[in-house]
Protein backbone atom coordinates (compact mmCIF):
# COMPACT_ATOMS: atom_id res chain seq x y z
CA UNK A 1 0.00 0.00 0.00
CA UNK A 2 1.04 3.42 -0.83
CA UNK A 3 2.86 5.84 1.71
CA UNK A 4 0.17 8.57 3.35
CA UNK A 5 2.28 11.39 1.46
CA UNK A 6 3.23 9.35 -1.55
CA UNK A 7 0.64 11.55 -4.12
CA UNK A 8 0.45 11.34 -7.50
CA UNK A 9 -2.41 14.05 -7.70
CA UNK A 10 -3.43 16.78 -5.18
CA UNK A 11 -6.37 18.85 -6.43
CA UNK A 12 -7.16 21.98 -4.40
CA UNK A 13 -9.84 24.28 -4.23
CA UNK A 14 -11.56 23.32 -7.21
CA UNK A 15 -14.54 25.11 -8.39
CA UNK A 16 -16.62 25.04 -11.75
CA UNK A 17 -19.58 26.86 -13.11
CA UNK A 18 -22.14 26.27 -15.50
CA UNK A 19 -23.67 29.13 -17.86
CA UNK A 20 -27.53 28.63 -17.81
CA UNK A 21 -30.13 30.79 -19.02
CA UNK A 22 -31.10 31.51 -15.80
CA UNK A 23 -28.13 32.04 -13.72
CA UNK A 24 -24.75 30.28 -13.32
CA UNK A 25 -24.62 26.59 -11.55
CA UNK A 26 -22.23 26.08 -9.57
CA UNK A 27 -21.47 22.33 -10.19
CA UNK A 28 -18.23 21.94 -7.76
CA UNK A 29 -17.54 23.96 -5.02
CA UNK A 30 -14.42 24.37 -3.35
CA UNK A 31 -13.88 20.92 -4.05
CA UNK A 32 -10.07 19.26 -2.31
CA UNK A 33 -9.15 15.57 -2.69
CA UNK A 34 -5.27 13.83 -3.03
CA UNK A 35 -5.13 10.74 -5.03
CA UNK A 36 -1.89 8.65 -4.03
CA UNK A 37 0.49 6.40 -6.37
CA UNK A 38 -1.47 3.08 -6.37
CA UNK A 39 -4.40 3.99 -5.14
CA UNK A 40 -8.33 3.79 -6.10
CA UNK A 41 -10.66 6.23 -5.07
CA UNK A 42 -14.55 6.18 -5.18
CA UNK A 43 -16.20 9.11 -5.76
CA UNK A 44 -19.68 8.80 -5.15
CA UNK A 45 -22.97 10.82 -4.98
CA UNK A 46 -26.59 10.88 -7.01
CA UNK A 47 -26.69 12.67 -10.26
CA UNK A 48 -25.98 16.39 -10.67
CA UNK A 49 -23.39 15.96 -7.46
CA UNK A 50 -20.69 17.33 -9.34
CA UNK A 51 -18.55 14.01 -9.63
CA UNK A 52 -18.28 13.47 -13.19
CA UNK A 53 -17.79 17.02 -13.38
CA UNK A 54 -14.65 16.74 -11.34
CA UNK A 55 -13.06 13.71 -13.27
CA UNK A 56 -13.93 15.86 -16.75
CA UNK A 57 -11.91 19.11 -15.17
CA UNK A 58 -9.07 17.14 -14.05
CA UNK A 59 -8.10 17.18 -17.92
CA UNK A 60 -10.05 20.58 -18.92
CA UNK A 61 -12.73 18.73 -20.79
CA UNK A 62 -15.84 21.34 -19.47
CA UNK A 63 -17.16 21.99 -22.65
CA UNK A 64 -16.55 25.84 -23.13
CA UNK A 65 -17.76 28.37 -23.33
CA UNK A 66 -20.96 26.94 -21.46
CA UNK A 67 -18.60 25.45 -18.47
CA UNK A 68 -16.04 27.00 -16.74
CA UNK A 69 -13.16 26.36 -14.31
CA UNK A 70 -13.47 29.43 -12.21
CA UNK A 71 -10.61 28.78 -9.20
CA UNK A 72 -7.92 25.82 -8.20
CA UNK A 73 -5.14 23.74 -8.96
CA UNK A 74 -4.34 20.20 -9.70
CA UNK A 75 -1.22 19.01 -9.38
CA UNK A 76 0.19 15.83 -10.95
CA UNK A 77 4.08 15.27 -11.31
CA UNK A 78 4.61 18.56 -10.60
CA UNK A 79 2.64 20.59 -13.19
CA UNK A 80 -1.01 22.19 -12.61
CA UNK A 81 -2.98 20.45 -15.11
CA UNK A 82 -5.52 23.55 -15.12
CA UNK A 83 -2.84 25.69 -15.92
CA UNK A 84 -1.26 23.56 -18.16
CA UNK A 85 -0.29 24.64 -21.92
CA UNK A 86 -2.77 23.22 -23.93
CA UNK A 87 -0.38 20.96 -26.04
CA UNK A 88 1.55 20.32 -23.40
CA UNK A 89 -1.84 18.55 -21.76
CA UNK A 90 -2.87 16.82 -25.56
CA UNK A 91 0.62 14.84 -24.46
CA UNK A 92 -0.75 13.96 -21.06
CA UNK A 93 -4.09 13.03 -22.28
CA UNK A 94 -4.42 9.18 -23.16
CA UNK A 95 -0.56 8.84 -22.63
CA UNK A 96 -0.32 9.49 -18.64
CA UNK A 97 -4.24 10.15 -17.83
CA UNK A 98 -7.17 8.24 -19.32
CA UNK A 99 -10.79 8.96 -19.10
CA UNK A 100 -13.14 6.10 -19.76
CA UNK A 101 -16.42 7.48 -20.70
CA UNK A 102 -20.10 6.69 -18.98
CA UNK A 103 -21.67 7.06 -23.14
CA UNK A 104 -19.21 5.14 -25.23
CA UNK A 105 -21.17 6.49 -28.28
CA UNK A 106 -20.30 9.93 -27.67
CA UNK A 107 -16.22 8.47 -27.49
CA UNK A 108 -16.45 6.33 -30.89
CA UNK A 109 -17.23 7.54 -33.96
CA UNK A 110 -19.97 5.95 -35.80
CA UNK A 111 -18.14 6.08 -38.88
CA UNK A 112 -15.24 4.51 -38.52
CA UNK A 113 -14.86 0.25 -37.76
CA UNK A 114 -13.61 0.07 -34.31
CA UNK A 115 -10.95 -1.71 -35.74
CA UNK A 116 -9.40 0.98 -37.30
CA UNK A 117 -10.49 3.38 -34.14
CA UNK A 118 -7.93 1.17 -32.30
CA UNK A 119 -5.14 1.35 -34.63
CA UNK A 120 -5.30 5.16 -34.62
CA UNK A 121 -5.38 5.62 -31.27
CA UNK A 122 -2.03 2.86 -30.83
CA UNK A 123 -0.47 4.78 -33.40
CA UNK A 124 -0.73 8.11 -32.32
CA UNK A 125 0.58 7.09 -29.01
CA UNK A 126 3.14 4.73 -29.53
CA UNK A 127 5.72 3.54 -32.35
CA UNK A 128 4.15 1.14 -33.95
CA UNK A 129 3.16 -0.70 -37.78
CA UNK A 130 -0.49 -1.41 -38.76
CA UNK A 131 -0.10 -4.58 -38.84
CA UNK A 132 1.35 -4.55 -35.33
CA UNK A 133 -1.55 -2.06 -33.90
CA UNK A 134 -3.75 -4.14 -35.44
CA UNK A 135 -2.73 -7.28 -34.06
CA UNK A 136 -2.48 -5.62 -30.44
CA UNK A 137 -6.59 -4.28 -30.86
CA UNK A 138 -7.65 -8.13 -31.88
CA UNK A 139 -5.66 -9.14 -28.31
CA UNK A 140 -7.16 -5.77 -26.39
CA UNK A 141 -10.84 -6.63 -27.58
CA UNK A 142 -10.38 -10.39 -26.44
CA UNK A 143 -9.35 -9.33 -23.41
CA UNK A 144 -12.00 -7.42 -22.27
CA UNK A 145 -14.26 -10.28 -23.13
CA UNK A 146 -15.61 -9.50 -26.71
CA UNK A 147 -16.52 -12.91 -28.71
CA UNK A 148 -14.65 -13.24 -32.23
CA UNK A 149 -12.32 -10.31 -31.92
CA UNK A 150 -10.65 -10.87 -34.95
CA UNK A 151 -14.36 -10.46 -36.80
CA UNK A 152 -15.34 -7.26 -34.69
CA UNK A 153 -12.84 -5.36 -35.75
CA UNK A 154 -14.02 -5.02 -38.99
CA UNK A 155 -17.54 -3.40 -37.39
CA UNK A 156 -18.86 -0.71 -36.28
CA UNK A 157 -19.99 0.72 -32.99
CA UNK A 158 -23.63 0.74 -33.83
CA UNK A 159 -23.17 -2.85 -34.56
CA UNK A 160 -22.19 -3.52 -30.80
CA UNK A 161 -24.43 -3.72 -27.95
CA UNK A 162 -24.68 -1.00 -25.12
CA UNK A 163 -21.96 -2.73 -23.04
CA UNK A 164 -19.99 -4.52 -26.05
CA UNK A 165 -19.08 -0.96 -26.91
CA UNK A 166 -18.48 0.07 -23.32
CA UNK A 167 -16.00 -2.63 -23.54
CA UNK A 168 -14.08 -1.44 -26.77
CA UNK A 169 -14.12 2.24 -24.92
CA UNK A 170 -12.43 0.56 -21.18
CA UNK A 171 -9.93 -0.94 -24.05
CA UNK A 172 -8.77 2.01 -25.68
CA UNK A 173 -8.25 3.65 -22.36
CA UNK A 174 -6.42 0.63 -21.04
CA UNK A 175 -4.31 -0.49 -23.86
CA UNK A 176 -1.87 3.07 -23.60
CA UNK A 177 -1.24 1.99 -19.67
CA UNK A 178 -1.76 5.06 -18.36
CA UNK A 179 -0.90 6.44 -15.16
CA UNK A 180 -3.97 7.97 -14.08
CA UNK A 181 -7.49 6.37 -15.11
CA UNK A 182 -10.55 8.51 -14.56
CA UNK A 183 -13.49 5.89 -14.62
CA UNK A 184 -16.95 7.39 -15.26
CA UNK A 185 -19.26 5.21 -14.97
CA UNK A 186 -17.32 3.04 -16.90
CA UNK A 187 -19.91 -0.21 -16.15
CA UNK A 188 -22.89 0.89 -15.77
CA UNK A 189 -24.28 -0.40 -19.22
CA UNK A 190 -22.41 -4.02 -17.72
CA UNK A 191 -23.70 -7.30 -16.37
CA UNK A 192 -22.56 -7.83 -13.00
CA UNK A 193 -20.22 -10.68 -14.65
CA UNK A 194 -18.77 -8.51 -16.96
CA UNK A 195 -18.24 -5.97 -14.54
CA UNK A 196 -16.20 -8.71 -12.57
CA UNK A 197 -13.98 -9.08 -15.25
CA UNK A 198 -13.35 -5.58 -16.14
CA UNK A 199 -12.64 -5.06 -12.85
CA UNK A 200 -10.47 -7.82 -12.75
CA UNK A 201 -8.75 -6.68 -15.48
CA UNK A 202 -8.22 -3.19 -15.05
CA UNK A 203 -6.48 -4.16 -12.04
CA UNK A 204 -4.07 -6.56 -13.52
CA UNK A 205 -2.98 -4.02 -16.35
CA UNK A 206 -2.59 -1.44 -13.61
CA UNK A 207 0.70 -1.38 -12.47
CA UNK A 208 1.53 -1.00 -8.55
CA UNK A 209 2.00 3.08 -9.33
CA UNK A 210 -0.74 3.91 -11.33
CA UNK A 211 -3.97 5.24 -9.70
CA UNK A 212 -7.57 5.04 -10.64
CA UNK A 213 -9.89 7.93 -9.91
CA UNK A 214 -13.19 5.80 -9.92
CA UNK A 215 -16.63 7.64 -10.31
CA UNK A 216 -19.54 6.18 -9.71
CA UNK A 217 -23.40 5.73 -7.83
CA UNK A 218 -23.23 2.11 -7.23
CA UNK A 219 -22.22 1.34 -3.55
CA UNK A 220 -21.39 -2.38 -4.65
CA UNK A 221 -18.85 -1.26 -7.23
CA UNK A 222 -17.45 1.12 -4.60
CA UNK A 223 -17.51 -2.11 -1.92
CA UNK A 224 -16.01 -4.24 -4.46
CA UNK A 225 -13.14 -1.89 -6.00
CA UNK A 226 -12.01 1.16 -3.84
CA UNK A 227 -9.54 1.63 -1.41
CA UNK A 228 -11.40 5.23 -0.33
CA UNK A 229 -14.55 6.88 -0.71
CA UNK A 230 -15.52 9.99 -1.33
CA UNK A 231 -18.81 11.01 -0.83
CA UNK A 232 -20.31 14.44 -2.98
CA UNK A 233 -23.55 16.09 -2.70
CA UNK A 234 -24.94 19.20 -4.72
CA UNK A 235 -21.38 20.01 -5.84
CA UNK A 236 -19.88 19.44 -2.45
CA UNK A 237 -17.60 16.99 -0.18
CA UNK A 238 -19.65 16.00 2.03
CA UNK A 239 -17.86 12.60 4.23
CA UNK A 240 -14.61 10.82 2.85
CA UNK A 241 -12.41 8.17 4.57
CA UNK A 242 -11.05 4.50 4.46
CA UNK A 243 -13.29 1.89 2.65
CA UNK A 244 -14.22 -0.20 5.25
CA UNK A 245 -14.64 2.64 7.96
CA UNK A 246 -16.86 4.77 5.90
CA UNK A 247 -18.72 1.84 4.82
CA UNK A 248 -19.43 0.60 8.85
CA UNK A 249 -19.96 3.74 10.48
CA UNK A 250 -20.49 6.75 7.89
CA UNK A 251 -20.58 10.02 9.76
CA UNK A 252 -23.03 11.82 7.35
CA UNK A 253 -26.98 11.18 7.26
CA UNK A 254 -26.59 11.52 3.30
CA UNK A 255 -24.00 8.72 2.97
CA UNK A 256 -26.32 6.67 4.91
CA UNK A 257 -29.42 7.21 3.00
CA UNK A 258 -26.85 6.41 -0.11
CA UNK A 259 -26.03 2.73 1.76
CA UNK A 260 -29.44 1.91 2.64
CA UNK A 261 -30.66 2.30 -0.99
CA UNK A 262 -28.88 -0.11 -2.70
CA UNK A 263 -30.61 -3.26 -3.66
CA UNK A 264 -30.20 -6.16 -2.73
CA UNK A 265 -30.60 -9.79 -3.33
CA UNK A 266 -31.58 -10.13 0.17
CA UNK A 267 -34.36 -7.98 -0.27
CA UNK A 268 -37.39 -9.64 -0.04
CA UNK A 269 -39.03 -10.30 -3.67
CA UNK A 270 -41.99 -8.52 -4.76
CA UNK A 271 -45.34 -9.74 -3.74
CA UNK A 272 -48.38 -10.07 -6.08
CA UNK A 273 -51.38 -11.74 -5.88
CA UNK A 274 -51.62 -14.75 -8.72
CA UNK A 275 -53.93 -14.96 -10.76
CA UNK A 276 -54.69 -16.54 -14.21
CA UNK A 277 -53.49 -14.47 -16.95
CA UNK A 278 -53.86 -14.40 -21.00
CA UNK A 279 -50.76 -14.11 -22.84
CA UNK A 280 -50.52 -10.55 -24.88
CA UNK A 281 -47.53 -11.72 -26.29
CA UNK A 282 -46.62 -15.05 -27.55
CA UNK A 283 -43.28 -15.39 -29.67
CA UNK A 284 -42.17 -18.91 -30.98
CA UNK A 285 -38.71 -19.95 -32.41
CA UNK A 286 -37.74 -16.18 -33.75
CA UNK A 287 -34.02 -15.77 -35.09
CA UNK A 288 -32.55 -12.40 -35.75
CA UNK A 289 -29.38 -12.81 -36.84
CA UNK A 290 -27.14 -9.84 -38.29
CA UNK A 291 -24.76 -10.48 -41.30
CA UNK A 292 -20.87 -10.45 -40.79
CA UNK A 293 -19.76 -8.74 -44.49
CA UNK A 294 -16.12 -9.10 -45.20
CA UNK A 295 -14.10 -7.99 -48.49
CA UNK A 296 -14.59 -5.96 -51.47
CA UNK A 297 -17.92 -7.23 -52.64
CA UNK A 298 -19.11 -7.23 -48.65
CA UNK A 299 -19.79 -10.67 -49.18
CA UNK A 300 -21.34 -12.28 -45.97
CA UNK A 301 -19.01 -14.54 -44.37
CA UNK A 302 -21.09 -15.42 -41.06
CA UNK A 303 -24.07 -14.16 -38.22
CA UNK A 304 -24.00 -12.78 -35.23
CA UNK A 305 -26.98 -15.03 -33.69
CA UNK A 306 -28.25 -12.48 -31.19
CA UNK A 307 -31.61 -14.11 -30.67
CA UNK A 308 -31.68 -17.53 -31.51
CA UNK A 309 -34.84 -20.14 -31.62
CA UNK A 310 -36.31 -18.26 -28.55
CA UNK A 311 -39.78 -19.30 -27.37
CA UNK A 312 -41.62 -17.27 -24.42
CA UNK A 313 -45.36 -15.21 -23.72
CA UNK A 314 -45.79 -12.33 -21.90
CA UNK A 315 -48.54 -12.12 -19.79
CA UNK A 316 -51.20 -9.19 -19.07
CA UNK A 317 -50.43 -7.56 -16.37
CA UNK A 318 -47.32 -8.90 -15.37
CA UNK A 319 -43.59 -8.05 -15.04
CA UNK A 320 -41.51 -10.16 -17.13
CA UNK A 321 -37.79 -9.75 -16.52
CA UNK A 322 -35.09 -10.45 -19.15
CA UNK A 323 -31.38 -10.55 -17.80
CA UNK A 324 -28.17 -11.64 -19.05
CA UNK A 325 -25.02 -10.34 -19.98
CA UNK A 326 -24.31 -7.68 -22.20
CA UNK A 327 -24.30 -9.20 -26.17
CA UNK A 328 -27.06 -11.95 -24.65
CA UNK A 329 -29.37 -10.57 -26.94
CA UNK A 330 -31.95 -9.29 -24.39
CA UNK A 331 -32.28 -5.64 -26.15
CA UNK A 332 -32.09 -7.34 -29.68
CA UNK A 333 -35.48 -9.39 -28.41
CA UNK A 334 -37.40 -5.98 -27.22
CA UNK A 335 -36.26 -4.37 -30.02
CA UNK A 336 -37.95 -7.04 -32.29
CA UNK A 337 -41.05 -7.30 -30.38
CA UNK A 338 -41.18 -3.54 -31.35
CA UNK A 339 -40.33 -3.54 -35.04
CA UNK A 340 -37.34 -1.93 -34.68
CA UNK A 341 -34.87 -5.16 -35.48
CA UNK A 342 -36.25 -6.93 -38.78
CA UNK A 343 -36.42 -11.01 -37.71
CA UNK A 344 -34.59 -13.50 -39.43
CA UNK A 345 -37.71 -16.13 -38.82
CA UNK A 346 -39.98 -16.95 -36.21
CA UNK A 347 -43.02 -15.76 -35.10
CA UNK A 348 -44.58 -13.03 -32.83
CA UNK A 349 -47.75 -12.71 -32.01
CA UNK A 350 -49.59 -9.77 -30.62
CA UNK A 351 -53.27 -10.81 -29.19
CA UNK A 352 -53.39 -13.00 -32.45
CA UNK A 353 -51.96 -10.77 -34.60
CA UNK A 354 -48.77 -11.61 -36.61
CA UNK A 355 -46.36 -8.67 -35.88
CA UNK A 356 -43.64 -10.52 -38.47
CA UNK A 357 -42.63 -8.27 -41.54
CA UNK A 358 -44.92 -5.35 -41.07
CA UNK A 359 -44.54 -2.01 -43.28
CA UNK A 360 -44.28 0.83 -40.90
CA UNK A 361 -48.04 1.70 -41.86
CA UNK A 362 -49.30 -1.56 -40.96
CA UNK A 363 -47.00 -1.81 -37.54
CA UNK A 364 -49.03 1.70 -36.54
CA UNK A 365 -51.57 0.47 -35.26
CA UNK A 366 -50.06 -2.10 -32.77
CA UNK A 367 -47.16 0.80 -31.88
CA UNK A 368 -50.09 2.63 -29.77
CA UNK A 369 -49.90 -0.71 -27.38
CA UNK A 370 -46.43 -1.53 -27.30
CA UNK A 371 -44.11 0.71 -26.16
CA UNK A 372 -40.49 0.97 -24.96
CA UNK A 373 -38.27 2.99 -22.67
CA UNK A 374 -34.82 3.39 -23.80
CA UNK A 375 -31.74 2.88 -21.07
CA UNK A 376 -30.59 6.41 -22.17
CA UNK A 377 -32.97 9.31 -21.97
CA UNK A 378 -30.98 11.78 -23.23
CA UNK A 379 -30.07 10.65 -26.26
CA UNK A 380 -34.27 9.24 -26.94
CA UNK A 381 -35.29 12.38 -26.50
CA UNK A 382 -35.30 15.52 -29.15
CA UNK A 383 -33.16 18.14 -27.68
CA UNK A 384 -34.96 20.87 -29.75
CA UNK A 385 -38.72 20.22 -28.72
CA UNK A 386 -40.19 21.07 -25.60
CA UNK A 387 -41.54 18.57 -23.09
CA UNK A 388 -44.89 19.58 -24.04
CA UNK A 389 -44.45 18.51 -27.63
CA UNK A 390 -42.33 15.58 -26.44
CA UNK A 391 -45.53 14.13 -24.36
CA UNK A 392 -48.00 15.27 -27.24
CA UNK A 393 -46.27 14.01 -30.24
CA UNK A 394 -47.46 10.30 -30.19
CA UNK A 395 -50.96 11.46 -29.59
CA UNK A 396 -51.20 13.26 -32.84
CA UNK A 397 -49.37 10.52 -34.34
CA UNK A 398 -51.98 8.21 -33.77
CA UNK A 399 -54.80 10.99 -34.01
CA UNK A 400 -55.40 10.48 -29.82
CA UNK A 401 -55.97 14.37 -29.63
CA UNK A 402 -59.58 15.13 -28.24
CA UNK A 403 -60.70 18.75 -26.97
CA UNK A 404 -58.49 18.90 -24.15
CA UNK A 405 -55.72 21.86 -24.59
CA UNK A 406 -52.28 19.84 -25.34
CA UNK A 407 -50.97 21.55 -21.99
CA UNK A 408 -53.52 20.34 -20.37
CA UNK A 409 -52.91 16.69 -21.53
CA UNK A 410 -49.06 16.70 -20.53
CA UNK A 411 -49.55 18.69 -17.18
CA UNK A 412 -51.29 15.59 -16.49
CA UNK A 413 -48.98 13.27 -17.57
CA UNK A 414 -45.84 15.16 -16.10
CA UNK A 415 -47.75 14.98 -12.85
CA UNK A 416 -48.46 10.64 -13.30
CA UNK A 417 -44.89 10.65 -12.87
CA UNK A 418 -44.53 12.86 -10.04
CA UNK A 419 -43.34 15.64 -12.00
CA UNK A 420 -44.30 19.91 -11.64
CA UNK A 421 -46.70 20.81 -14.49
CA UNK A 422 -44.37 24.16 -14.66
CA UNK A 423 -41.83 22.17 -16.37
CA UNK A 424 -44.01 21.90 -20.01
CA UNK A 425 -41.95 24.48 -21.34
CA UNK A 426 -38.77 23.11 -20.78
CA UNK A 427 -36.46 21.42 -22.59
CA UNK A 428 -34.64 18.07 -21.84
CA UNK A 429 -31.31 19.34 -21.15
CA UNK A 430 -32.76 21.36 -18.06
CA UNK A 431 -33.02 18.40 -16.15
CA UNK A 432 -31.31 15.74 -14.19
CA UNK A 433 -30.84 12.06 -15.68
CA UNK A 434 -34.12 10.90 -13.25
CA UNK A 435 -35.99 13.43 -14.46
CA UNK A 436 -35.23 12.86 -18.25
CA UNK A 437 -36.20 9.09 -17.20
CA UNK A 438 -39.61 10.08 -15.49
CA UNK A 439 -40.60 12.25 -18.74
CA UNK A 440 -39.78 9.29 -21.02
CA UNK A 441 -42.43 6.98 -18.92
CA UNK A 442 -44.49 9.88 -19.09
CA UNK A 443 -44.21 9.81 -22.85
CA UNK A 444 -44.77 5.73 -22.81
CA UNK A 445 -47.88 6.15 -20.56
CA UNK A 446 -49.28 8.99 -23.00
CA UNK A 447 -50.64 6.34 -25.55
CA UNK A 448 -52.07 4.11 -22.89
CA UNK A 449 -50.19 0.66 -23.94
CA UNK A 450 -50.70 -2.50 -23.02
CA UNK A 451 -46.74 -3.26 -22.48
CA UNK A 452 -43.86 -1.14 -22.10
CA UNK A 453 -40.63 -2.34 -22.71
CA UNK A 454 -38.06 -1.23 -20.26
CA UNK A 455 -34.72 -1.99 -21.82
CA UNK A 456 -32.26 -0.98 -18.81
CA UNK A 457 -34.45 2.06 -17.87
CA UNK A 458 -33.23 2.57 -14.42
CA UNK A 459 -29.13 0.97 -15.30
CA UNK A 460 -27.51 4.59 -15.73
CA UNK A 461 -29.28 5.94 -12.71
CA UNK A 462 -27.64 6.18 -8.98
CA UNK A 463 -29.64 4.23 -6.69
CA UNK A 464 -31.53 6.94 -4.39
CA UNK A 465 -33.09 8.16 -7.55
CA UNK A 466 -33.59 4.39 -9.37
CA UNK A 467 -35.40 3.08 -6.13
CA UNK A 468 -37.64 6.04 -6.72
CA UNK A 469 -38.52 5.13 -10.17
CA UNK A 470 -38.65 1.06 -9.81
CA UNK A 471 -41.63 2.52 -7.19
CA UNK A 472 -42.93 4.47 -9.48
CA UNK A 473 -43.04 1.86 -12.04
CA UNK A 474 -44.83 -0.70 -9.71
CA UNK A 475 -47.22 1.97 -8.68
CA UNK A 476 -48.17 2.65 -12.55
CA UNK A 477 -48.39 -0.93 -13.27
CA UNK A 478 -50.83 -1.24 -10.58
CA UNK A 479 -52.69 1.91 -11.58
CA UNK A 480 -53.40 1.26 -15.21
CA UNK A 481 -52.85 -2.73 -15.30
CA UNK A 482 -49.38 -2.21 -17.38
CA UNK A 483 -47.32 -5.17 -18.76
CA UNK A 484 -43.08 -4.88 -18.38
CA UNK A 485 -40.74 -6.77 -20.21
CA UNK A 486 -38.15 -5.25 -17.84
CA UNK A 487 -34.65 -6.04 -19.52
CA UNK A 488 -31.90 -6.01 -16.78
CA UNK A 489 -28.15 -6.99 -15.97
CA UNK A 490 -28.91 -5.96 -12.02
CA UNK A 491 -30.66 -9.19 -10.51
CA UNK A 492 -31.16 -6.98 -7.64
CA UNK A 493 -33.44 -4.51 -9.41
CA UNK A 494 -35.23 -7.76 -11.51
CA UNK A 495 -36.09 -9.53 -7.83
CA UNK A 496 -37.57 -6.11 -6.79
CA UNK A 497 -39.94 -5.59 -9.86
CA UNK A 498 -40.86 -8.48 -11.37
CA UNK A 499 -43.16 -11.40 -11.09
CA UNK A 500 -41.22 -13.79 -13.87
CA UNK A 501 -37.47 -14.11 -14.96
CA UNK A 502 -36.29 -15.42 -17.73
CA UNK A 503 -32.17 -15.46 -18.13
CA UNK A 504 -30.34 -15.14 -21.77
CA UNK A 505 -26.95 -16.62 -23.04
CA UNK A 506 -25.58 -16.33 -26.65
CA UNK A 507 -29.50 -15.27 -27.79
CA UNK A 508 -31.17 -18.54 -26.37
CA UNK A 509 -33.18 -18.58 -22.97
CA UNK A 510 -31.25 -20.99 -20.52
CA UNK A 511 -33.61 -20.72 -17.52
CA UNK A 512 -37.22 -19.58 -16.92
CA UNK A 513 -39.05 -19.47 -13.83
CA UNK A 514 -40.80 -17.40 -10.94
CA UNK A 515 -38.41 -14.43 -9.91
CA UNK A 516 -38.06 -16.06 -6.53
CA UNK A 517 -37.64 -19.15 -7.70
CA UNK A 518 -34.80 -18.08 -10.33
CA UNK A 519 -32.84 -16.32 -7.64
CA UNK A 520 -33.08 -18.36 -4.63
CA UNK A 521 -33.10 -21.73 -6.34
CA UNK A 522 -31.35 -21.31 -9.77
CA UNK A 523 -30.97 -24.59 -11.70
CA UNK A 524 -28.72 -23.34 -14.82
CA UNK A 525 -24.67 -23.21 -14.23
CA UNK A 526 -24.75 -19.75 -15.87
CA UNK A 527 -27.51 -18.48 -13.70
CA UNK A 528 -25.69 -19.12 -10.67
CA UNK A 529 -22.59 -17.39 -11.87
CA UNK A 530 -24.46 -14.45 -12.50
CA UNK A 531 -25.56 -14.12 -8.63
CA UNK A 532 -22.19 -15.07 -7.37
CA UNK A 533 -21.31 -12.23 -9.05
CA UNK A 534 -23.41 -9.48 -8.21
CA UNK A 535 -21.48 -7.32 -5.60
CA UNK A 536 -22.75 -7.44 -2.12
CA UNK A 537 -22.23 -4.11 0.24
CA UNK A 538 -19.94 -5.33 3.19
CA UNK A 539 -19.42 -8.91 2.04
CA UNK A 540 -15.87 -9.51 2.36
CA UNK A 541 -15.60 -12.43 0.43
CA UNK A 542 -17.12 -9.68 -2.28
CA UNK A 543 -13.82 -7.61 -2.64
CA UNK A 544 -11.65 -7.82 -5.24
CA UNK A 545 -8.27 -6.05 -4.16
CA UNK A 546 -6.75 -6.59 -0.29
Amino acid sequence: MSQPNDNILEVRGLSVEFKTEDALVRAVDNLSFDLKKGEILGIVGESGSGKSVTGMSLLRLIPDPIGKIVSGTAHYKGRDLLQAPIEELKKIRGNEIGIIFQEPMTALSPLVTVGKQIVETLRLHHSMTTEEAWQSGIEWLGRVGIPEPEQRMHSYPFQFSGGMRQRVMIALVLMLEPSIIIADEPTTALDVTTQRQIFELILNVKSEQSSIVFITHDMGVIWQLCDRVMVMEKARKVEEGALRQLFSSPNEEYTKELLSAVPRLTDAPRARQSSEKQPIIEIENLRTWFPIKRGIFSRTVGHVKAVDDLSLQIMHGETLAVVGESGSGKSTLGRTILGLEKPTGGTITYRGNSLINLSRGEFLPFRRNLQIIFQDPFSSLNPRMTILDILTEGLEEHGLLNAEPKQDLAVRLLEEVQLEADHVFRYPHEFSGGQRQRICIARALSLKPELIICDEAVSALDVTIQAQVIDLLMELQERHDLSYMFISHDLSVVKKISDRTVVMRKGRIVEEGATSDVIVNPQHQYTKSLLDAVPIPGDESCRLVS
